[in-house]
């Protein structure tokens, strides 16, 4: 799904407004249960996703603090990949390291 320019969004009646949230449903919902099977992974982008999600913090503020863009974020949390130094800047930002197994004290 694809962004529209705030320039192009004209005024929706409520009829319009129903039909739309309707269209777009079942996409946020398959969205939102992509991400939380990702988030659930044994895998380190899946233990990233569940400390950007115990942050509790809008996304606005997460991409204002690391410098990722929205989208790319909202990518991320459903399952998409993200550069690594973005990636460095969002483990930074939720408190995580990165450890080797058998090394912890």
């Amino acid at each position: 799904m694809t962004m529209m320019p705030i320039e192009s969004i004209k005024p929706m009646n409520d009829a319009e407004i129903e039909a739309a949230v309707r269209a777009e449903l079942p996409w946020l919902l398959e969205r939102r249960q992509a991400g939380e099977r990702v988030a659930a992974e044994d895998t380190v982008s899946g233990r990233l996703r569940r400390a950007v999600k115990a942050m509790r913090q809008p996304y606005e503020q997460i991409c204002q603090a690391t410098g990722i863009p929205f989208e790319q974020l909202a990518d991320f949390m459903a399952g998409g990949q993200l550069a690594s130094d973005a990636l460095d800047r969002l483990a930074a930002a939720a408190h995580c390291e990165l450890v080797p197994r058998g090394t912890e004290p």
